[in-house]
């Protein structure tokens, strides 16, 4: 066992000399067995090494005689300690998460904490093969996209450092006779053996059976997962040149256009991969509502033979096609409606959609940009009026004569058309259109002229 190990902690670049190394440990084999381990290359690689410990109180006497078990073999090891209790049941309530996911929020705050403190540049923990298979098993069973099937992680970012997972190299069979030939006698979770846990269930009743067919299923399993792994970043690095056709825009909310013809040159690997990343922008983190459901249904999107059409996305978001455009945009009912709001220079209003407006007199003809408008104080009425647009309206263009519909200027700039009702246009009292916000400026601006200078600024809901 121990050479597989020194092998799979080289290949991954896992551990180096003179490094700081927490062993998260919990009493039971597969912990005790990697505190052991690690304790066995202190020497020889000049490692400073750290157990930390939770009681999450979850068991009574029986987790609170854990710790004090870890802390006892510490002792005996000669290696340092550090543990904690904490209070799982308030955190859940507090937070509304489930008991085990409470437990290991609460775990991995103080694993982080210790890390710190310690300054340590790896966190390792026990899980091994068979986790490794039983959670690609659930992951396939639970989903369709491969993305999703990529198991456990041989390392990861942690804190300042990382984690580390020295033991994915091995079987669950392997470890028990480690314990046994170090004549280490572990702490038993009688919990693990409850199957109204589905992780349980899986190891009582699934893996044995797979196990059988294929004595070695941990090692291909393993295999797989860094495979899996290393085809998804080649494939999501591939993907970038998709997003270089994709305009990511943020004038009064996120959304996204893109041209249907420029994003199906791509192969369908690429363009599906595409899909999650924009989802990722939009949804700032992507949601685990996303099925491989959705996906196909933003394909057909894509080949639809009709010039319009729509599918829903969870949590609001809407993908609109429109002849070669295909806009994803979030479109609540509220979104709809249209308003007309005073605009009090020297003050800052709220829209509808949560975004801000400032209007103020200011001393100087200072920069503009696109969410900054500036004109001398000559060429306007006060009061100013933030508003929704109306039919009919136009607006005279700063620099060009006559004037230009609004409707069209929308048009011009493909703004898709839900985003259009509720899109702000500041007038002043005689009803002339100064700025439509983020795209285009009327109202005169004329350099050095004496006076004070009008000044609006836009912040969008979606930087704030």
């Amino acid at each position: 066992m121990d050479q597989t190990v020194h092998s799979f902690i080289k290949r991954h670049q896992l551990i180096h000399p003179h490094q700081t190394i927490l062993a998260a440990v919990s009493g039971g084999p597969d912990s005790m067995a990697l505190l052991h381990f690690l304790i066995s290359l202190k020497e020889s690689m000049h490692l400073r090494i750290v157990a930390v410990s939770v009681d999450h109180g979850l068991r009574g006497k029986d987790s609170a005689d854990d710790l004090s078990y870890v802390e006892q073999m510490c002792r005996k090891w000669q290696v340092k300690f550090v543990g904690t209790s904490v209070d799982v049941h308030s955190y859940k309530k507090r937070t509304g998460l489930g008991t085990q996911e409470a437990a290991r929020h609460l775990r991995y705050q103080f694993f982080e904490k210790i890390m710190a403190q310690e300054e340590a540049d790896g966190l390792a923990t026990g899980h091994h093969g068979d986790d490794q298979a039983e959670t690609m098993v659930m992951q396939m069973t639970r989903g369709a996209r491969p993305e999703a099937l990529q198991g456990i992680p041989v390392q990861r970012p942690f804190g300042k450092g990382k984690i580390i997972r020295p033991f994915l190299c091995l079987s669950k069979e392997q470890i028990g006779q480690y314990i046994s030939k170090h004549h280490i006698e572990p702490r038993i979770d009688a919990s693990n053996e409850d199957t109204d846990y589905t992780r349980n269930a899986f190891r009582k009743h699934v893996l044995p059976y797979l196990k059988e067919q294929n004595p070695k299923l941990h090692y291909h399993m393993q295999a797989m997962s860094e495979r899996m792994r290393e085809d998804h970043s080649y494939i999501k690095d591939e993907a970038e040149a998709v997003l270089k056709t994709v305009r990511f825009l943020s004038n009064v909310d996120k959304f996204v256009q893109f041209s249907i013809e420029d994003f199906k040159t791509f192969p369908l690997a690429l363009q599906r991969t595409a899909f999650h990343l924009i989802l990722n922008y939009l949804y700032v983190n992507q949601t685990a509502d996303i099925s491989y459901l959705h996906e196909e249904m933003f394909i057909n999107l894509l080949y639809e033979k009709k010039p319009n059409a729509e599918i829903d996305l969870p949590r609001g978001l809407k993908a609109v096609r429109a002849y070669d455009e295909i806009t994803l945009s979030f479109k609540d009912k509220d979104d709809k409606e249209a308003f007309h709001q005073l605009l009090p220079i020297g003050e800052t209003v709220e829209l509808p959609d949560g975004s801000l407006i400032t209007a103020e007199w200011v001393d100087e003809c200072t920069s503009e940009g696109v969410h900054v408008f500036v004109c001398d104080s000559h060429h306007v009425t006060a009061p100013l009026v933030v508003r929704s647009r109306r039919n009919g309206d136009r607006m005279r263009l700063r620099g060009m004569n006559g004037s230009k519909k609004v409707k069209d200027i929308f048009i011009d700039q493909k703004i898709p058309a839900q985003l259009r009702d509720t899109w702000p246009l500041v007038t002043d009292r005689t009803g002339e259109i100064l700025w439509l916000v983020g795209l285009k400026k009327g109202g005169e601006c004329t350099d050095n002229s004496p006076g004070t200078w009008l000044r609006l600024q836009y912040e969008n809901k979606a930087e704030t």
